[in-house]
C-alpha cells in the first residue's frame, strides 16, 4: 500500500512539472487570426496543428478542445486534421458594437498532459448597414417672420458600420427656401443644419415637406432618408367670428341631463394657437351656470341641470369665442322651454279630522285643495276616492274638495279607515297623486264582556299551600280602551253554607283564582261558584261564568286496624291446633283507610315471627295461614308482627301484633280432620266461562257509561245561561254526591231550552223605544241631510261666481300689522267668524296671515320680504282663502306685496379679471359681468360708471330681456413693456332716489406677444460622476431665460439630436432643465457622453447648449467564473483526479480588476493556478463514498477593489460506489408470535437488512437458510419474500403439536462480488381455546352410571364426592370452574366452583326424596369458553348397610271446590245487577224529565229527602257509610274465613235541608 502511495506522489510531481512547463510555453505566444464578418459557417480559418507544431493525431489523443471566456463556441476544432473552422456566421455589430478593432479571444485546452494555448480572432467590418434616422419624420416649426440666414439644427442619422463605411455627407431635396450645411460634431460625427434662404409666407405656403438624405463612405455607397416637415407659424391678427349672431332653440322641459341644446360655431383665419377657439359663457348668472354647460372646444351647448317650465320659460345666453391670442367674438342663444306633463297634481290639506265617534251622523272629515303646476290639459285634474268606503267627495270652486261621511260608522266592524285620495291630471301621459288619510273610529261601550268558557273545572290537591294558584278565567270585550278594560269578581254562592270568601279569591285584573287555605278531601271533595267580569265603560256591562273546583285526594291518613283490636291490657290470642295442615287459616286482619282511590288500597306483610317460615300472610286480604306442618320442635307460643300499608305516595302504614298459642285440639270448637297436602287444582271450565261472562258484562257496562257521559257533554254545548246571566242550579246541594254510578260527574246538571226566554227578553229590551218613534226620527234625519246638501251647493255656487278680494301692503311691514277686517268684508255679525270656525288657508299651508276670530281683523303673521316671497316676479301677489265650517263656505282673496328699495346692487365676483393683448386696436369693446339687484322696477340697476383712467371708458348696454350690462371700451393702444396691468373700479347704480350702488374691481392684464428667443447661461457644461450613480441621479441643471412672459416666456427643455444611447441613458425635465440618469451607467462600455440640449418657447424660437460628461469607474462588477471542464462523478478509492478547469475574469480596471481565488479548507480538494487566470481543481487523496457520497464545493473569487466584491460558484461532485460493504440486519435475532389454527399464508413478521452501498450494490435479496434440525420441515412451515423480507406461515399451526421453532434467514446484495449476512428467527405458537374439558371422575358411562351414597344423618357441608377434569389447552384456557346446573332437590347440594367438591348444603329431612340426580357443568376460562357436563346419582341411606325407604303415602282426597269460582260468580252477579240498575235509573230519569215543564223560573231544587244514591260528603272521613263487622268462626267452614255482614246505612233524613 505504501509503495502505491509513493508511486502516486511521484506521478503527481511529474504531472505538475509538465503542467507548469506547458503553461509557461503557452503564455509566451498568442495566435492571431482574421475573418470578415458575415462569412459563411464552416469557413476554414487556420490549422492549429501546423501553427503549434503538433503532430497529426496528437490533438485527438490529448483530448484537445476550444474554450472561451463566455463559453461561446464561434469556432470549431477538427481533432483529426487540426483545422479551425467557423461555427456560425459572425456579425461584428452584434459582437462588438462600435468598438474597433473587434477581437474575440479563445483558448486551446490539452488535457493529457494539461496545456493551454491562447489565441484571438479579429472580425473585420464590411459595409452591410445603411444610415438610419431614428424618426421617420422631423417636425420643424418656423415663424413666417423669421429672417433669412437663420439656421436650424436637424437630427443626425445612425450607422452601425465603422471606419470608412460610416456617415460622410447629408443632402436635401431641391427647393427655393432652404439648403443644408454639414456640421462637424467631433469624435467622427457630423450633423445636418437647415439654412433659410428667403422669407416665408404662411398664407402662400403654410407648410413644406422636404427629404433629408444621409450618405456613408462605403463602396458602393449606402444611404438613408427621412422627411422634414416644416410648419410655417402664423401671427395672431384675426378675431373669431360666429356664423350667427343670434341662435333660437326650443327645448322640452323633460330633456335629460347631458342632452345637446344647441351647437354654436365660430371661425378664426389664424392658425396654431391663435386659431384655436375656446367657447365660454360670457358673464352668465348663477342660474344659467347651474342649468347649462358648453364644450370649450366644440361649442356644443349641453343641459347641465333640470329645466322647469313652471319656474322659467326662457333663457338668454351670451357665448364668447376666444382664440389663443386673446381676441374674442360673441353671440346670443335664446332657449325657450316648452311645457310637458311632468308635474303630478298636488293635494294641499286645509282641514283634517283624525278621529270620529261611531254611530255619529254625517260629519266633515277633511277639506283640501288640489293644484297642478302644468298648463293647459296638463293642469286639469280629476279627484276620487275608493268606491267601497262610506265616504263621499264634494267639489267646490278653485279646486277645493270636502270629504264627508255617508252615514254612521261602526267601530266593531271596522276600527279605522285608510282613505286614499287620488288626483289624476288630463295630460299625456296622465300623472296621478295619492294622499292617504287614516281615520280612527272612536269607541262607544255597546258590547258586554264574554267569557272564553261557560264553565271552568279546576283541580286542587288537598293539603295545598295557602294562596295556591288553581286556575284562570278569561273574558274578552270587543270594545276598546276603558270600555274593554275588565274587572273580575266572585259572585255570592247559591249555597249559604259554603264559606266561599274563606276558600278562594280572584285577581280583579287578570282573573287568576287562588286557594286561600289548605283543603281537606275528607271534609270537602268539591264545590262550585260563579265569577263575574265587568268593563269600565259608562254604563258598565258585565257577564258571569261557573267555576267548579274538585279537591284531589292525598295520602294523608294511615290505615286503621279494625281486627284484631290493639289493646295493650288484653292482647288478642289466637289458638292453633298442632295438627293443622299447611294453609290453615289462623285469623284475618281487617283494616280500613280514610283515603280514597289507590291511597286506600291496603297490603299486608309479615314483618317478624317467632318461628320464621311457619306462618304467612296474604298481601291483599290479610289472611294469616300456616306455611308448613307443625313439628314437635316448634315452640308452643308464637308472636307475629304484621304491617298494614296503603298504596299512596309516600305510603302510610300501621302494625298489628298477633299472639298464637299451639294446642293439641279445641275443647269446644269443631276441628276438621287432618287432610293430606292438597294438590294444585286443575283448571275448571266453569271458572273460564265465569271470567268471560264477567269481562263481557263489565265491558258492556263501561261502554254504556262512556256513552252516557258523551251525551251529557254534547248537551253542554247548548246555551248554559239565561239572558240575565243566571244558570239553573242542580237538583242537589253542593255537598251531595251522586254515588249511583251513573256517570263520572259527581253532580247532575240540567240544561233547558231558553231560546224562548231570550226572545222575550230581547223584545222587552226594545220596548223602551217605540217603533213609531224610531221611524219618525229616521225620516227627520233624512230631511235634515237633504236641506244641508241644498244649502251646501248654494253656498258653493255663490263662492264660485265671486271674484277674489284684493288687498295690498308694502314689504318689510312689521308683524301683527292690520290688513283688513273680514267681518265687514264678508258682511258677518260680531262673533260670526268664531261660531263658524273660520280660518285662513294658503298655498302650501304657509301662514303669512292670521285671523282674530272675535274682532275679525286680518293681521300679518310675520314681516313680509317681497324678494324672498316672489323673487324677480312682478307684481308679487299672495293668494289665500277664508274657510268657514258651519256651514261650509270658502272665500278667495289675494294680497299684493309692494317693493321698496331695500337692496343695493351687488356684483357676484369681487374682482373681474380681463386679459387684453397689447396688439388690440383702440375702439375695441369688452363686455363685463353685470351686477345683481333683488329690487324690481325703478329700484333696479340703471347705470354703470368706471374710475378715471387714460385707457378705457364704460358704456351701459341693455339686453333683450331689459337687463343692463357694462361694456369696457379701449381708448388708446396698450404697451405691456410700459404698463403690464391696470386696476379699475366698476360702479353699478340703481334708479331710486337717493340711488344705491355697488362696486367691483376690474383687473386688466396686458397680454404679451412672442418676440424674444430663449438664451442659456452657459454654452458648455462639464460634469463628472461615478458609474454607480442611481437611476434618477441629477447630472446637471441647465438654465435658459426668455424676456417674454406668459406662454411666450414658458421654456421647455429637450434633448437635441440625441443618439439612441443618449436617449436611453439621459432624460431632461422639460420645465426645470434637470438632466437625470435614465438607466444605469457602465464605465466598461462607455466612458464619456456629449449631450446637446435645446430650450424652446411656446413659439418658434429656441436656444442650444452642450453637456460634456465623464464617467468615473467604480468597483461595480463582481468577478466572473467560466467553467471550461468538469468531471462528475468521481470513483471512490481512486488516486488524484482532475475535477474541473475554469477561468476567472473581472470587467473592472485597476485594483478593481485584480482577483484572488480559493475553496473551502475542510474538503479533500485543492486549486492549482496557471497563466491568464486559469485554475484546475484536483483531489488531494482517494475518496470514500460511504463516509461521504457527494461534495458541495464553493469556488470563491474576490477582487481587490473597494468595496470588495466576490463571486461564488457551487459545484456538486458525486462519488461513485464500489461494493465494499456487506448487508447488516437491524437485529441479530427476531421473535415472532403466531396464533394456533392460523389461516395459511398468514403474514407473521418482517426481517430487515440495510447496505451502506448504493445502486445495485445496495439491492438485497432475502432467503431461508437450511435449519440445523433435520426433522424440522421448514419449507412446509414458513416462506419469505425475497424482495422485502416478509415471513408467511404456509399452513395452520397446532400449539399442542408444535409450540416453537427457529431458523435462520440470509440477505445478499447484488454487487460483484456479492456480499451477504444472516439472522436468527424464533417463532412462538400462541395457544387458542380449541379443546373442551375432559371429566376424569366420575366416569361417564351410560350403561353403568355412578351412584354416590349419602347418609341421612350427614351434616351440612358433608363431602359427597369430587369431580375431577382436565383441559389440553394451557394458560387461562385450562383454568376450570364447576357449576351445579340441575338437582332433584334444589338447595340440598352445592358444588365448589374451583375444586369440583360436591357437598351438602343443609340437614336432610324425612321429606327429602331417597334418590337424587345432579347435573354439573365443567367450563374452562377461554374465549369463547368450552364446557362439558357430568351427571351424579345420589342415594340416601340411613347407614351404609341398607338404603332408606320412605313410608307409604296416604291416598289423596278429592280437591275441594275452589274459592275463585265463588268469587267470580259473586262479581258477575254484582256487575250485572249494577249495570241493570243503572240502565233502569237512566230510563226513569229520562221519562221523569219529559213530564216536567220546559223550564223552571227560579231554578229551585225540590225539597224533601234525597234520593237513595246520594251521600253526604260534607262530614269528615273518606267512608260515607258506617260499616260494622261481626266476626263469627263457623265450625263447619272448610276455609276458616271471616264472614263480614252487610253494612248498616245511617239515616240521611237528618242531613236534608230544613224547609
Amino acid at each position: 500500500m505504501e509503495a502505491r502511495w509513493e508511486r502516486a506522489v511521484q506521478k503527481r510531481q511529474v504531472l505538475f512539472l509538465c503542467v507548469f512547463l506547458g503553461v509557461s510555453w503557452a503564455s509566451a505566444e498568442q495566435l492571431q487570426y482574421f475573418v470578415d464578418e458575415e462569412t459563411e459557417r464552416g469557413t476554414f480559418v487556420a490549422n492549429l496543428a501546423n501553427d503549434l507544431g503538433l503532430e497529426l493525431g496528437e490533438l485527438s489523443s490529448r483530448e484537445a478542445r476550444i474554450i472561451s471566456d463566455q463559453n461561446i463556441r464561434f469556432v470549431l476544432l477538427n481533432q483529426l486534421t487540426g483545422d479551425l473552422i467557423l461555427n456560425e456566421k459572425l456579425d461584428r455589430e452584434e459582437l462588438c458594437s462600435s468598438t474597433e478593432p473587434c477581437v474575440l479571444p479563445f483558448q486551446l485546452l490539452l488535457e493529457k498532459p494539461f496545456q493551454i494555448y491562447h489565441a484571438a480572432l479579429q472580425v473585420r467590418d464590411i459595409n452591410d448597414h445603411s444610415p438610419v434616422f431614428l424618426d421617420r419624420e422631423i417636425p420643424l416649426k418656423i415663424l413666417e417672420s423669421t429672417t433669412p440666414g437663420t439656421t436650424f439644427l436637424l437630427e443626425r442619422a445612425q450607422d452601425s458600420d465603422v471606419g470608412t463605411n460610416t456617415l460622410s455627407n447629408y443632402t436635401i431635396s431641391p427647393n427655393a427656401y432652404f439648403h443644408i450645411n454639414v456640421h462637424d460634431g467631433g469624435e467622427e460625427t457630423i450633423f445636418p443644419e437647415l439654412v433659410l434662404n428667403q422669407m416665408l409666407d404662411r398664407e402662400e405656403i403654410p407648410e413644406f415637406t422636404l427629404t433629408l438624405t444621409a450618405l456613408d463612405g462605403g463602396s458602393p455607397c449606402r444611404s438613408g432618408t427621412t422627411q422634414v416637415r416644416i410648419l410655417v407659424l402664423d401671427t395672431n391678427d384675426n378675431a373669431p367670428e360666429f356664423l350667427q349672431s343670434l341662435y333660437k332653440v326650443q327645448v322640452p322641459e323633460n330633456t335629460p341631463l347631458g342632452s345637446l341644446v344647441a351647437a354654436v360655431s365660430a371661425r378664426d383665419l389664424d392658425m396654431g394657437s391663435y386659431g384655436q377657439i375656446a367657447y365660454t359663457f360670457f358673464y352668465a348668472t348663477e342660474r344659467i351656470l347651474r342649468t347649462f354647460q358648453i364644450n370649450s372646444t366644440s361649442g356644443n351647448l349641453h343641459l347641465k341641470g333640470e329645466l322647469n317650465y313652471e319656474a322659467i320659460q326662457s333663457y338668454s345666453l351670451t357665448i364668447q369665442a376666444k382664440d389663443g391670442g386673446g381676441l374674442s367674438g360673441k353671440c346670443i342663444v335664446v332657449v325657450e322651454v316648452t311645457d310637458i306633463n311632468d308635474n303630478s297634481p298636488e293635494i294641499l290639506m286645509s282641514s283634517l279630522t283624525s278621529s270620529v265617534a261611531e254611530n255619529s251622523p254625517e260629519k266633515v272629515i277633511a277639506v283640501f285643495r288640489i293644484r297642478d303646476k302644468d298648463s293647459g290639459n296638463n293642469g286639469k285634474t280629476v279627484c276620487s276616492i275608493q268606491d267601497d268606503l262610506p265616504f263621499v267627495l264634494k267639489p267646490s270652486v278653485e279646486n277645493f274638495y270636502t270629504l264627508v261621511t255617508e252615514g254612521p260608522l261602526d267601530r266593531e266592524s271596522n276600527t279605522d279607515y285608510n282613505i286614499t285620495i287620488t288626483v289624476t291630471d288630463l295630460g299625456t301621459p296622465r300623472l296621478k297623486t295619492q294622499h292617504n288619510i287614516t281615520l280612527q273610529v272612536s269607541d262607544v261601550n255597546d258590547n258586554a264582556p264574554a267569557f272564553s268558557q261557560a264553565s271552568y273545572t279546576m283541580y286542587v290537591p288537598e293539603n295545598n299551600s295557602p294562596a295556591l294558584h288553581i286556575g284562570t278565567v278569561r273574558a274578552t270585550d270587543s270594545d276598546s280602551g276603558a270600555n274593554a278594560q275588565l274587572t273580575y269578581s266572585l259572585l255570592p254562592p247559591h249555597d249559604p253554607h259554603l264559606a266561599l270568601a274563606s276558600l278562594v279569591s280572584i285577581n280583579a285584573d287578570n282573573g287568576q283564582l287562588f286557594a286561600l287555605r289548605a283543603l281537606d278531601y275528607e271534609a270537602l271533595q268539591a264545590f262550585e261558584f260563579r265569577v263575574g267580569a265587568a268593563d269600565r265603560g259608562s254604563p258598565a256591562l258585565s257577564s258571569q261564568a261557573l267555576v267548579r273546583v274538585l279537591v284531589l285526594d292525598a295520602n294523608d291518613n294511615a290505615p286503621f286496624v279494625l281486627y284484631p283490636l290493639q289493646n295493650a291490657s288484653a292482647p288478642c290470642t289466637e289458638l292453633l291446633p298442632r295438627a293443622a295442615e299447611p294453609g290453615y287459616l289462623l285469623t284475618k286482619v281487617v283494616a280500613v283507610d280514610r283515603d280514597s282511590g289507590q291511597n286506600a288500597w291496603l297490603s299486608f306483610q309479615l314483618l317478624k315471627a317467632t318461628e320464621p317460615g311457619l306462618f304467612g300472610v296474604w298481601p291483599h286480604n290479610g289472611e294469616v295461614r300456616t306455611a308448613r306442618l307443625l313439628s314437635e320442635r316448634d315452640a308452643p307460643r308464637h308472636r307475629l308482627l304484621l304491617l298494614v300499608k296503603d298504596n299512596g305516595e309516600p305510603p302510610q302504614s300501621a302494625s298489628v301484633t298477633l299472639h298464637v298459642l299451639l294446642v293439641d285440639g279445641f275443647s269446644q270448637p269443631y276441628l276438621p280432620p287432618p287432610e293430606v297436602a292438597r294438590q294444585p287444582a286443575q283448571p275448571d271450565a266453569l271458572t273460564l266461562y265465569l271470567v268471560i261472562a264477567l269481562a263481557s258484562v263489565s265491558s258492556l257496562f263501561l261502554f254504556s257509561l262512556l256513552l252516557f257521559v258523551a251525551l251529557r257533554l254534547c248537551r253542554r254545548t247548548r246555551p248554559a245561561s239565561l239572558p240575565g246571566g243566571s244558570v239553573p242550579e242542580g237538583r242537589f246541594p253542593g255537598h251531595l254526591l251522586d254515588v249511583s254510578g251513573a256517570g263520572t260527574l259527581s253532580h247532575s246538571y240540567q240544561y233547558e231550552d231558553t231560546r224562548g226566554l231570550y226572545n222575550s227578553a230581547e223584545t222587552s229590551s226594545q220596548d223602551a223605544t217605540p217603533p213609531g218613534t224610531m221611524e219618525e226620527s229616521r225620516k227627520l234625519i233624512c230631511r235634515q241631510r237633504q236641506v244641508l246638501f241644498i244649502f251646501f251647493l248654494l253656498e258653493l255656487s255663490l263662492v264660485g261666481v265671486a271674484q277674489p278680494r284684493h288687498y295690498s301692503l308694502v314689504e318689510e311691514k312689521e308683524g301683527r300689522s292690520f290688513v283688513t277686517n273680514l267681518l265687514k268684508d264678508l258682511d258677518l255679525e260680531q262673533g260670526g267668524l268664531s261660531r263658524r270656525g273660520a280660518r285662513v288657508i294658503s298655498k302650501g299651508n304657509k301662514l303669512h296671515l292670521q285671523l282674530d276670530q272675535e274682532s275679525g281683523d286680518l293681521l300679518l303673521n310675520e314681516k313680509p320680504d317681497r324678494e324672498e316671497l316672489c323673487g324677480h316676479t312682478e307684481p308679487c301677489v299672495l293668494h289665500f282663502q277664508v274657510l268657514l265650517d258651519n256651514p261650509l263656505d270658502i272665500f278667495q282673496a289675494e294680497l299684493q306685496v309692494i317693493d321698496i328699495n331695500d337692496h343695493s346692487p351687488a356684483f357676484l365676483d369681487k374682482e373681474i379679471i380681463l386679459k387684453i393683448s397689447e396688439s388690440s386696436l383702440p375702439g375695441t369693446s369688452f363686455p363685463l359681468k353685470n351686477a345683481q339687484d333683488m329690487d324690481v322696477g325703478e329700484n333696479s340697476i340703471d347705470n354703470y360708471l368706471i374710475s378715471s383712467n387714460s385707457y378705457f371708458h364704460v358704456l351701459t348696454c341693455k339686453r333683450s330681456n331689459g337687463k343692463k350690462y357694462p361694456e369696457l371700451v379701449l381708448d388708446r393702444a396698450l404697451d405691456r413693456e410700459e404698463e403690464a396691468e391696470l386696476r379699475l373700479i366698476l360702479i353699478a347704480q340703481d334708479g331710486s332716489s337717493p340711488p344705491r350702488s355697488g362696486t367691483t374691481d376690474v383687473h386688466v392684464e396686458v397680454v404679451d406677444i412672442n418676440d424674444n428667443a430663449p438664451q442659456f447661461e452657459q454654452l458648455f457644461y462639464r460634469v463628472q460622476f461615478p458609474e454607480d450613480s442611481p437611476v434618477g441621479f441629477l447630472v446637471v441643471t441647465v438654465s435658459a431665460t426668455d424676456k417674454d412672459i406668459g406662454i411666450n416666456g414658458e421654456i421647455s427643455y429637450s434633448l437635441f439630436q440625441a443618439s439612441y444611447d443618449i436617449s436611453k441613458t439621459f432624460s431632461i425635465h422639460p420645465l426645470t432643465g434637470e438632466v437625470r440618469l435614465k438607466e444605469q451607467l457602465d464605465f466598461e462600455r462607455t466612458q464619456s457622453y456629449e449631450v446637446n440640449i435645446e430650450a424652446r418657447d411656446a413659439g418658434s424660437f429656441s436656444g442650444k447648449c452642450t453637456i460634456l460628461t465623464q464617467v468615473v469607474d467604480v468597483n461595480d462588477n463582481a468577478p466572473e467564473i467560466t467553467m471550461s471542464a468538469f468531471t462528475s462523478p468521481v470513483l471512490e478509492n481512486s488516486l488524484e483526479t482532475m475535477v474541473a478547469v475554469f477561468s476567472v475574469s473581472d470587467l473592472d480596471s485597476g485594483e478593481n480588476g485584480k482577483i484572488s481565488c480559493y475553496i473551502q479548507d475542510d474538503l479533500p480538494f485543492f486549486l492549482k493556478s496557471s497563466a491568464e487566470n486559469f485554475y484546475t481543481l484536483l483531489t488531494e487523496k482517494p475518496l470514500d463514498r460511504e463516509s461521504r457520497a457527494e461534495y458541495n464545493i464553493t469556488i470563491t473569487v474576490t477582487d481587490l477593489g473597494t468595496p470588495r466584491l466576490k463571486t461564488q460558484h457551487n459545484i456538486t461532485v458525486q462519488v461513485s460506489d464500489v461494493n465494499d460493504n456487506a448487508p447488516a440486519f437491524s437485529q441479530a435475532s427476531y421473535t415472532m408470535y403466531v396464533p394456533e389454527n392460523n389461516s395459511p399464508a398468514l403474514h407473521i413478521g418482517t426481517v430487515r437488512a440495510t447496505d451502506s452501498d448504493s445502486g445495485a450494490n445496495a439491492q438485497l435479496t432475502y432467503s431461508l437458510l437450511p435449519p440445523h434440525d433435520p426433522h424440522l420441515a421448514l419449507a412446509s412451515l414458513v416462506s419469505i419474500n425475497a424482495d422485502n423480507g416478509q415471513l408467511f406461515a404456509l399452513r395452520a399451526l397446532d400449539y399442542e403439536a408444535l409450540q416453537a421453532f427457529e431458523f435462520r434467514v440470509g440477505a445478499a446484495d447484488r454487487g460483484s462480488p456479492a456480499l451477504s449476512s444472516q439472522a436468527l428467527v424464533r417463532v412462538l405458537v400462541l395457544d387458542a381455546n380449541d379443546n373442551a374439558p375432559f371429566v376424569l371422575y366420575p366416569l361417564q358411562n351410560a350403561s353403568a352410571p355412578c351412584t354416590e351414597l349419602l347418609p341421612r344423618a350427614a351434616e351440612p357441608g358433608y363431602l359427597l364426592t369430587k369431580v375431577v377434569a382436565v383441559d389440553r389447552d394451557s394458560g387461562q384456557n385450562a383454568w376450570l370452574s364447576f357449576q351445579l346446573l340441575k338437582a332433584t332437590e334444589p338447595g340440598l347440594f352445592g358444588v365448589w366452583p374451583h375444586n369440583g367438591e360436591v357437598r351438602t348444603a343443609r340437614l336432610l329431612s324425612e321429606r327429602d326424596a331417597p334418590r337424587h340426580r345432579l347435573l354439573l357443568l365443567v367450563k374452562d376460562n377461554g374465549e369463547p369458553p368450552q364446557s362439558a357436563s357430568v351427571t351424579l346419582h345420589v342415594l340416601l341411606v340411613d347407614g351404609f348397610s341398607q338404603p332408606y325407604l320412605p313410608p307409604p303415602e296416604v291416598a289423596r282426597q278429592p280437591a275441594q271446590p275452589d274459592a275463585l269460582t265463588l268469587y267470580l260468580v259473586i262479581a258477575l252477579a254484582s256487575v250485572s245487577s249494577l249495570f241493570l240498575f243503572s240502565l233502569l235509573l237512566f230510563v226513569a230519569l229520562r221519562l221523569c224529565r219529559r213530564t216536567r215543564p220546559a223550564s223552571l223560573p227560579g231554578g229551585s231544587v225540590p225539597e224533601g229527602r234525597f234520593l237513595g244514591q246520594l251521600l253526604d260528603v260534607s262530614g269528615a272521613g273518606t267512608l260515607s257509610h258506617s260499616y260494622q263487622y261481626e266476626v263469627c268462626l263457623a265450625g263447619d267452614s272448610g276455609a276458616g274465613e271471616f264472614k263480614v255482614l252487610k253494612p248498616i246505612l245511617p239515616n240521611f233524613q237528618g242531613h236534608s235541608p230544613v224547609p
